[in-house]
């Protein structure tokens, strides 16, 4: 027989449940807050109230604690808040790292329930947002064989549930464990912030090399060496403002449209200062972000990456109001050219258009691939075909502007002369296999080295070549739509923008495309 609930139990009951809660709320204790506070560091609990719209938060599995008895009030919510909330009134989910609490380290209750969480936010497309420090198993969990059952958020569940929603990462302290920046389209580290897969105490401990944690994970490695980081920002409050900023850019998931924010910059806006942009002489440099700049949404562009493989500029903007991603050769660093970094760097944006589906505009001065023995042996036939590969399966509207060169397969790496999309030039292109000096050198290279003014010999014929090279055959050939006046770039891809999107929404219609309806 079911025993009945009387009053007494009813109140005994709520009372243990405002304990909990507050307990919950106290984190790690008054010590630990102060300890964080002192590093110049926010609380989980601060970030996710600066993170989310005032009001809107709702938690999950807030009362989780460590298995280990007499250990429940100090571990209420064992290193993890979990839940959902609004930003900017879009549902969005949330993971902060707490790390007052055991260092944020993950135990085996926490574990589950980082694992249902994640389960439930794949599945329903709601975008997450990481707020990481700490991290890592609880070693006194899992020292052992109980290591086999320690369920977090695993690679076969990441299969097995197919993520669907847009994922931005805040990295706000030390984190050590598996890659927090590991497919997330938008990830920000502050200044003082390290992560890596092992601390400096485990590196030691088995190849006896002795390194600190910013030499093994710091912002200037993130930011220089791997490329695992898209922003440095100084602290807490500027990490969550940058994650907030770019979440405005993007669709919630694949399903939505990216928001629409018109900027009061007329979509018909002539930048004569183009026309002069682009030097006479082939070899000098100039800023590609003076293009960028002038032909998207004034003051839109934020720059992803911005010191990995610095011979691309790559970011999102906004154009006519609508999102795009921006992918650009920089020639004042090795030419604009593709190698193993730049290579990876462009990857890496075009999978962000694939997954949340949105437009790719790609500014061309590209020589060609760096033709070095290093680079070579550092796989440049993956990092550079693969590159080719995911441009032609990128389904997305793809525009793009050859500025100056367009030498090789680099040109269509770069998403130039696409013939499923729209492809411009300006007058000062040129497109060849390669440059006019080289490829007197090498078609002609008996004929060069018997000459006696070898000098004169390659001027002769690279004329020629160079006059070939101009754009006018490819406009003839219909290898780019049209050549353009440089000054008329921002409403000539205006109206392309607006014509690709009335091709993908009738597109999706006829496949069937199943958008979800609020």
């Amino acid at each position: 027989m079911t025993q009945a609930v009387t009053p007494t139990m009813t109140r005994d009951g709520l009372a243990e449940l405002r304990h909990r809660r507050a307990v919950a709320a106290g984190l790690g204790g008054p010590e630990r807050v102060q300890r964080q506070h002192d590093r110049g560091l926010l609380t989980a609990r601060e970030r996710v109230e600066l993170l989310l719209d005032p009001g809107t938060e709702m938690p999950f599995g807030p009362l989780v604690h460590s298995g280990v008895p007499g250990e429940e009030d100090r571990t209420m919510g064992d290193g993890q808040l979990l839940g959902f909330g609004r930003i900017d009134g879009r549902w969005v989910a949330y993971e902060a790292s707490d790390a007052t609490i055991k260092g944020a380290s993950g135990g085996a209750g926490s574990s589950r329930r980082r694992r249902a969480f994640h389960r439930l936010v794949e599945t329903s497309g709601v975008p997450m947002f990481g707020l990481m420090q700490g991290g890592g198993a609880r070693i006194t969990d899992i020292v052992t064989s109980r290591f086999a059952g320690f369920h977090g958020p695993s690679v076969g569940d990441r299969l097995a549930f197919p993520r669907r929603g847009a994922h931005l990462i805040a990295v706000l302290g030390n984190y050590y464990g598996p890659g927090p920046t590991i497919d997330a389209e938008y990830r920000v580290m502050t200044e003082p912030s390290n992560f890596s897969v092992s601390s400096p105490a485990i590196v030691e401990e088995a190849t006896g090399e002795k390194v600190s944690r910013f030499d093994l994970g710091g912002a200037a490695v993130h930011g220089k060496i791997t490329g695992e980081i898209d922003g440095i920002v100084p602290d807490d409050t500027a990490a969550i403002e940058q994650l907030r900023r770019v979440f405005s850019y993007l669709p919630a998931n694949a399903w939505e449209e990216a928001p629409v924010v018109r900027t009061g910059d007329p979509w018909d806006r002539c930048e004569e200062s183009l026309r002069t942009l682009v030097p006479s002489k082939p070899q000098r440099p100039f800023n590609v972000k003076k293009a960028i700049t002038a032909v998207m949404d004034r003051g839109s562009f934020i720059e992803w990456m911005p010191d990995f493989a610095k011979q691309l500029a790559c970011g999102i903007a906004r154009l006519d109001g609508h999102t795009v991603v921006v992918i650009a050769n920089q020639p004042g660093v090795r030419a604009g050219s593709l190698d193993v970094e730049s290579g990876t760097k462009v990857r890496r944006m075009l999978k962000t258009c694939e997954l949340l589906r949105l437009p790719l505009v790609a500014f061309i001065d590209v020589p060609g691939v760096l033709p070095t023995v290093e680079e070579e042996h550092r796989r440049l036939q993956d990092a550079v075909w693969g590159l080719g590969v995911d441009r032609v399966r990128l389904p997305q509207p793809k525009l793009s502007v050859l500025l100056r060169k367009g030498y090789g397969f680099a040109i269509f790496a770069m998403s130039g002369a696409d013939p499923e999309w729209y492809s411009y030039a300006w007058p000062s292109a040129q497109i060849a296999f390669v440059g006019p000096e080289p490829g007197v050198r090498v078609s002609y290279r008996k004929e060069w080295q018997a000459a006696d003014d070898k000098d004169a010999f390659v001027a002769s014929y690279a004329e020629q070549i160079r006059r070939d090279s101009e754009p006018w055959a490819g406009a003839q050939m219909d290898y780019i739509d049209d050549v353009i006046d440089p000054a008329e770039t921002r409403p000539t891809l205006v109206r392309a923008l607006r014509v690709a999107r009335e091709r993908m929404r009738n597109s999706e219609v006829q496949r069937g495309w199943d958008r979800p309806r609020g």
